[in-house]
């Protein structure tokens, strides 16, 4: 055991003066010449490992930029398909509008949009003729908008938004007025409301002349009740000849006590 100890102690004595001397002799600078030998025979032998060095990194670098392409890719994927679904959504606001108008029988302008709102009530603050829908400002309802029943049947406009409720005011009410227009004999005149019973078609010029029976709609110079809406039927001439304008009763298309669902144009899209 002491014989092996003492022999591993002089090999590491021999080994630290073997790197001594190499120093100090690289110091005097006899080492050049064995150190450009040892160069001239390695280089050869390190350049094909220096070549695969490169085409090593050329690899890692191929691999990374495929790995960026495919992290781009997959952006691209979830971008497309969040792209996809807004088209999708559109498509069925399209196809829900184009079935509303289907159930309401009537050609509105492409560009109108239509929301279907239930009766939730009557505003109890008001003696008018009014009552209160389930949409509101939230969906796009806004003042001025007509509101219409299946048919295409003009029933009133929006007098009042809130979030998720509106204010319509009936046709019937004293406060409201319609441009109109009888669809046969075309005279353009004012739908107004007689005192919630009923209502006047009136500002129509003496020199003009309505058939019985005959139907009115509006003619849509509002700006925002569309033109062709049917708000009632002419009944009996109830103005006097010292009149400046004639009047005549109106038979309403609707009975407003059977509202339940109504539709609100909300114009443009």
């Amino acid at each position: 055991m002491f014989r092996r100890n003492f022999s591993k102690f002089y090999l590491l004595v021999g080994l630290i003066a073997a790197v001594v001397l190499l120093i100090f002799l690289n110091y005097l600078g006899w080492l050049d010449w064995p150190k450009r030998i040892f160069s001239k025979a390695v280089i050869p032998i390190l350049k094909p490992f220096e070549a695969v060095g490169h085409k090593t990194s050329g690899a890692l670098s191929v691999l990374f930029n495929i790995k960026s392409i495919i992290r781009e890719n997959s952006e691209l994927r979830r971008e497309n398909q969040e792209l996809i679904l807004k088209i999708s959504g559109l498509t069925e606001m399209a196809q829900e509008n184009k079935i509303l108008r289907q159930q309401l029988q009537i050609e509105l302008p492409l560009e109108s949009k239509i929301v279907q709102a239930d009766l939730i009530g009557f505003d109890s603050g008001n003696v008018g003729q009014y009552f209160l829908i389930g949409e509101g400002s939230g969906v796009g309802v806004k003042e001025n908008q007509g509101v219409i029943m299946p048919g295409g049947f003009l029933v009133g406009k929006v007098v009042g938004t809130e979030n998720n409720f509106s204010k319509v005011m009936e046709l019937t009410d004293s406060n409201s007025s319609v441009f109109a227009l009888t669809q046969e004999t075309r005279v353009g005149g004012v739908v107004r409301g007689d005192h919630g019973v009923g209502l006047v078609l009136d500002m129509i010029p003496p020199e003009k002349e309505i058939k019985p029976q005959e139907l009115i709609v509006s003619s849509g110079l509002d700006g925002f009740i569309p033109k062709g809406l049917f708000i009632g039927q002419v009944d009996v001439k109830i103005s006097t000849e010292s009149e400046v304008f004639q009047r005549f009763k109106v038979k309403p298309a609707v009975n407003y006590n059977d509202i339940e669902t109504v539709f609100v144009i909300l114009g443009n899209r």
